[in-house]
């Protein structure tokens, strides 16, 4: 059990640091090394991943802020549950 602790508490750190160096090879090399599908296409590629930052409660607040705004610019909507509207 403390393993699986210490492997979820990796990828999470990692992760975050991957998403918030906003570096597609970054993100791409991490997502690779945690068997994650990543897609080809850049735009989706980009919208899943400001998607997923603005869903994640880890990162701060400023960078869940800064992907709804990329988001929205580009008529997407992003996954928080309403608390970035009222930052």
């Amino acid at each position: 059990m403390a393993d699986s602790k210490r492997l979820v508490k990796e990828f999470v750190t990692e992760r975050n640091c991957a998403w918030l160096s906003l570096d597609e090879v970054t993100i791409r090399q991490h997502n690779r090394k945690w068997r994650i599908r990543t897609p080809d296409d850049p735009i989706v590629f980009w919208v899943g991943i400001h998607k997923a930052r603005t869903a994640c409660t880890s990162l701060p607040l400023d960078a869940r802020l800064y992907s709804k705004a990329w988001l929205s610019a580009r008529g997407y909507e992003s996954l928080d549950r309403g608390e970035l509207n009222a930052a």
